[in-house]
């Protein structure tokens, strides 16, 4: 086995070899040796076994095969290591790296959309009625477009909308906690399964719970409302706030580093475990580039007491220090 240039490659490697040939003593010995050979060695080692650990819940928060579930080193039984080629190791890690990158659980999603956006990318669409949609990363929209009505259904994500208004043809965005008609505005969507959240731009908006009986309520610019089944909380925003995704920054206004996070995960294909609670519900305040995810990320985490390692380029793990 040719050992990778850092200690974390070397642990992965080693982790994967194990995994194949769990019951080879002469494999195990060689591991053993390496293990001793470095305390950087060692270190590598439990810091691979904490993501392992984590790893272990991917494939039911991620949809990734559950061939990379983390297995514990059983004792080994004896096989001629010399046998087993040098590229397997190399072909089981690109594997797991393809089926984190490509099996996303937005694959059904993208299927439904009209519209997507990729990751780390945004999609201006322009409608036909003169409207405009910017859909922020990982944002997938469906669209009705007839001469009675203009209807489109957010799946997930966030987007802006600037409304050409018709009080003819009323604009509606859909989502599954609420509908949001237009009177004429610019106004920001997210919807993330169990939750919208809406704010105004300019003009105004109706803004109506689905499982509620009222109404709705009408938000006018610099307002937000968020909607959760029945229930629903409002307040106000700086207006220049709302949107500021689609120039790249992230605005934090006392928001809490697990909200940060989730913001943050569409705007880059590493996948960002957080296994820290305590750390999760600590709250900032600040603007952080988006363009640039990893160093952001580094940024909010590092001044609240955290650590982010990287694994293999496509995992960054934070914890508290």
């Amino acid at each position: 086995m040719t050992e990778p240039k850092t200690p974390a490659q070397a642990a992965a490697g080693w982790y994967l070899y194990l995994r194949e040939d769990p019951d080879d003593e002469e494999l195990q010995s060689r591991f053993e040796e390496w293990l001793a050979r470095d305390p950087a060695h060692v270190q590598a080692w439990g810091e691979m076994h904490v993501t392992a650990s984590v790893m272990a819940e991917i494939p039911h928060a991620l949809h990734v095969p559950s061939a990379i579930i983390p297995a514990p080193v059983l004792r080994m039984r004896r096989r001629v290591f010399a046998r087993k080629p040098v590229f397997a190791c190399g072909l089981a890690l690109v594997a797991a790296c393809a089926a984190m990158i490509f099996l996303t659980p937005d694959m059904l999603v993208r299927l439904r959309a009209d519209h997507y956006a990729p990751v780390a990318e945004t999609r201006d669409i322009r409608l036909a009625d003169g409207s405009e949609i910017i859909l922020a990363p990982q944002a997938a929209i469906s669209i009705t477009m007839n001469a009675s009505e203009r209807s489109i259904h957010l799946l997930q994500g966030e987007a802006l909308f600037t409304v050409h208004h018709d009080p003819a043809r009323l604009f509606r965005v859909t989502t599954g906690n609420a509908v949001i008609t237009d009177i004429g505005t610019v106004f920001d969507v997210s919807a993330d399964g169990a939750a919208t959240v809406v704010a105004v731009r300019e003009g105004r908006v109706r803004v109506t719970a689905r499982r509620s009986a009222s109404a709705g309520r009408e938000l006018h610019a610099g307002e937000w409302e968020r909607v959760a089944g029945a229930a629903s909380s409002s307040g106000e925003v700086p207006v220049a706030a709302i949107g500021a995704w689609c120039d790249g920054t992230l605005v934090a206004r006392n928001e809490t580093i697990g909200k940060l996070i989730e913001a943050l995960r569409p705007w880059t294909s590493t996948r960002i475990i957080l296994t820290d609670r305590k750390l999760a519900e600590k709250r900032v305040t600040g603007t952080y580039d988006l363009h640039q995810p990893e160093a952001s990320l580094r940024q909010i985490v590092d001044a609240y007491g955290g650590h982010v390692s990287s694994w293999m380029m496509w995992v960054d793990l934070v914890t508290a220090r």
